[in-house]
């Protein structure tokens, strides 16, 4: 890790709003430019992922009468000028979506497209992998309902042999043929609002109704070339509608798929191109629900994507069922599940969140924002959505809409569920002339009231993100401002964004060559907020960094400033041994760290904590004191209720402030953790040993045990109990017993090899040591530390990133979610649930583990 650090740079700018997303694996994704450049927190000096984008061919609409190409609803399309592919909107997935157990990452360009994509965890390159054309799947739905045009007569005559050349009249026009280009005609500038242009098209209203959200400066297009040719007036004409005709082919004699293509009228065209042109897309929150058939519990999220119609569609997505090294994960492609018009012009913002504890259906919300300036509520049964399988049947229900006299379109979108109210959910609406509103929206009461409008920033409002439980709010703009705001009584109140660490005696004042911010996001511990701004060019060396440097994502530490939680003052935070921070500092850190880690009591809940962990170690070396205190405050309060326990509350007495001197304090720690990983892999053990028992009951009565998962290496757990017999647990000594006496039958249940053989010599291997082996010729291997087997060496494992260990064979999802553990008496294995899903994480720190590559490619590091 590295403990201190500023920015990084990138090689190209963002140009639209909400340009940044951290994931919940720990990966930091930038829309910039032409590309998605994909940090990792962790070493931003490494290796670095990316999204190289492309310019993808139109859709085969229809085409149009030439006469038809400067009506109002086309002339934006004819005129654009996007000739270069960019990144408009990302979103992140919930992690376990990927192969590797990561994020998928959704992108939307500017052509309309929205692809998903993966890490590349097995091709050693840092291009990211394309999984999912979400775009070619919307466009074939729509072609099956004939885009809901109702069986318009076609005015185009498919069986016209005409072989006259058809041109395609674009923002660059040019022909197939090179030879047959004329010379270039000056060309109409696209409309231009307050000094952006405006690439979007409508059919029913005015353009300027509609400005487009790029943030880019108006740039000179190169002049293309037009052919003038005589033409009967009635010739149909083929547009692009993404702005582009370089992978269009314009000469109809030469290309007959433009001959199958009907014949439509300009509102058609216009009507149709804006279905496809999507401006936004997100993911929704982790989703469960029992399947039918197998009676397992499947994880799934939805992907909303908005258009330029006003309309939103929702995909589907199921959680893989398993995760291998060697061949990625079983997923199933998207699916459409629904369709809705949620405005009459473009959908500029979109944000979900997960219905409060106390309504009385589990339930979805999502907030849509439109260009128009209106806001809209919307709420879904997840029993609905779980079932609905036909796109025409939209499960969305319009709860509430946000009225106001603004008419400014929305920018940008957040959302809160604060755990401490019951019904209210905090929503915070900015927009383009940079006014900031928050509204709560009860529940109950299905009313929305506004609690504040301000006018936060003098440009547009390109970011906005609740931060601790809705206690305080960040919001940034185009005028290069981030702001932080705490919501105090039912109004915003701005304090000052600043950096509180230790580690951190010196920052850098990046405004000072930066013109515009594009974005910010929270880290997943939120003690940490990035923030991702282009430069200014003109203030740069224009010999060295002017050609690497067009943007900088700067990283700011959060955790040591007031976000509005109300701190304990009877905390004992003990000398800090340190001046740079003030007792005030101090609290709102414990104040902070503590909310953090409260969230992961879930045992549902995969554990990243890596801007939580790195900012403990630089308090362990300047205020190692508070440290102490501030994680005797944590297990204290962790052994005492009900949630994720890794410790023996009985080997737990009075904790390090009990002892005296700094030998006996450490002595107490090692002692605790070799005691915690010590019953940690008893319980392991347990788990295995109740495993086999239940799969050979189930065999005996006939039940199916395809999907459940399968146990391995259970002779070398055998003789590790056998070694530490007087040592370890009652119970698992008993499980053992019953294991011995299957006999035969224990060898349809799991996996029962005794002998073990070197890979590199073949000679036999003895069991000795739980992490390593060392066979006759001096080989040294390692062991999985859930299965005990040998490592493979042919093919990469996983490791920990906190312990260190290897893992081969993954645990099934089920181990760590268990509510009682294997080692009690009273424990049923009968009850024990084997059909969930293998995931990669460790058994003993319980994070996201990793896939073992080389250290030029791009890592998560979860701590």
């Amino acid at each position: 890790m590295a403990p201190h650090y500023q920015a990084a740079t990138l090689i190209a700018s963002p140009s639209y709003p909400n340009a940044i997303a951290w994931s919940s694996d720990n990966l930091v994704a930038v829309a910039s430019g032409h590309i998605v450049t994909i940090l990792n927190p962790a070493a931003i000096d490494g290796p670095r992922g990316l999204v190289g984008l492309r310019r993808s061919d139109p859709f085969p609409i229809g085409v149009v009468n030439r006469e038809d190409l400067f009506e109002p609803c086309l002339v934006p399309t004819s005129l654009a000028r996007d000739t270069e592919p960019c990144a408009r909107s990302i979103s992140w997935s919930q992690q376990g979506f990927a192969p590797n157990s990561g994020c998928l990452l959704a992108v939307c360009t500017v052509d309309g497209r929205v692809k998903l994509y993966r890490s590349p965890i097995w091709e050693f390159c840092d291009e990211w992998v394309e999984v999912a054309d979400i775009s070619q799947s919307l466009f074939n739905y729509y072609k099956i309902i004939n885009f809901g045009e109702d069986n318009l007569p076609s005015l185009y005559d498919q069986n016209n042999t005409n072989t006259e050349e058809i041109e395609v009249l674009g923002s660059t026009c040019e022909l197939q043929d090179p030879s047959l280009r004329g010379s270039g005609q000056r060309k109409r500038k696209p409309p231009r609002f307050d000094g952006y242009v405006y690439d979007g098209n409508q059919d029913d209203v005015d353009a300027s109704e509609d400005a487009d959200f790029s943030l880019k400066p108006c740039s000179k297009s190169k002049k293309k070339s037009l052919k003038k040719t005589a033409k009967p007036i009635h010739e149909p004409v083929a547009v692009n509608g993404q702005g582009s005709t370089q992978n269009v082919k314009t000469s109809l004699s030469s290309n007959r798929e433009n001959k199958s293509l009907p014949l439509i009228t300009a509102k058609q065209y216009a009507c149709r191109d804006a279905h496809l042109s999507s401006l936004v897309a997100a993911w929704s929150p982790l989703l469960s629900s029992r399947d039918e058939t197998s009676s397992s519990l499947r994880h799934w999220c939805i992907l909303a994507v908005g258009s330029k119609s006003g309309n939103v569609s929702f995909w589907k997505l199921y959680k893989p069922e398993y995760y291998t090294i060697d061949a990625g994960a079983v997923t199933s492609d998207p699916m459409l599940i629904g369709v809705l018009q949620a405005h009459k012009s473009w959908v500029s913002a979109i944000t979900w969140e997960a219905s409060p504890a106390g309504s009385s259906k589990s339930s979805l919300i999502l907030v849509t924002g439109c260009s128009d300036g209106s806001v809209k509520i919307w709420l879904a049964n997840i029993e609905g959505l779980n079932q609905c399988t036909d796109a025409e049947e939209v499960p969305f229900a319009l709860v509430a809409e946000v009225t106001t006299g603004l008419s400014a379109p929305v920018s940008s979108i957040s959302l809160a569920v604060p755990a401490r109210y019951q019904y209210a959910v905090n929503l915070a609406i900015g927009r383009v002339s940079g006014s900031l509103e928050t509204w709560i929206w009860n529940t109950s009461s299905c009313k929305i009231d506004n609690t504040n409008t301000c006018h936060a920033h003098d440009q547009v409002v390109t970011g906005l993100s609740w931060g601790m439980d809705g206690y305080c709010l960040y919001s940034c703009s185009q005028d290069n401002s981030a702001r932080c705001w705490i919501y105090h009584e039912n109004r915003l109140e701005e304090i000052p964004v600043h950096t509180n660490f230790p580690e951190l005696k010196e920052s850098t004042d990046l405004s000072e060559v930066s013109n515009r911010c594009f974005g910010l996001t929270l880290a997943p511990g939120q003690q940490m907020v990035a923030v991702v701004r282009s430069l200014d060019l003109n203030l740069l060396d224009q010999m060295y960094q002017v050609r690497t440097q067009k943007a900088v994502v700067e990283f700011i530490w959060i955790g040591g400033q007031f976000v509005g939680i109300p701190l304990d003052r009877s905390i004992n935070v003990c000398n800090p041994q340190s001046a740079i921070l003030s007792s005030s500092n101090f609290l709102w850190w414990v104040s902070n760290i503590l909310w953090s880690l409260k969230k992961y009591e879930n045992v549902e809940k995969s554990i990243v904590l890596w801007d939580v962990v790195t900012a403990l170690q630089g308090f362990k070396k300047h205020a190692p004191a508070f440290l102490e205190a501030l994680m005797d405050i944590w297990v204290s309060a962790l052994l005492s209720g009900d949630s994720r326990k890794v410790m023996l509350s009985d080997h737990f007495h009075h904790g390090p402030g009990a002892e005296n001197g700094n030998d006996r304090t450490t002595e107490f720690w090692n002692t605790l953790l070799i005691r915690s990983e010590r019953e940690l892999r008893e319980r392991l053990v347990g788990f295995t040993f109740s495993a086999v028992l239940k799969r050979t009951a189930d065999l005996l009565k006939g039940t199916s045990t395809e999907n459940s998962w399968f146990p391995v290496r259970v002779a070398q757990m055998d003789s590790w109990v056998s070694m530490n017999g007087g040592e370890v647990h009652s119970q698992l000594r008993y499980l053992r017993s019953r294991i011995n006496d299957l006999g035969n039958r224990i060898n349809s249940a799991c996996e029962y090899a005794v002998e073990e053989t070197c890979p590199y010599c073949s000679a036999p291997v003895h069991f000795e040591s739980t992490d390593t082996a060392i066979c006759r010729e001096r080989h040294t291997l390692s062991r999985c530390r859930a299965s005990m087997l040998l490592c493979s060496v042919l093919h990469p494992v996983w490791h920990c990133v906190c312990c260190g260990g290897m893992v081969d064979k993954l645990l099934p999802e089920s181990f760590f979610a268990m509510q009682a553990s294997p080692l009690d008496a009273n424990q049923d294995e009968g009850s024990l649930d084997l059909s969930g899903a293998a995931v990669p994480l460790c058994p003993f720190c319980g994070i996201l583990l990793q896939r073992s590559v080389p250290a030029f490619l791009l890592s998560t590091s979860p701590v």
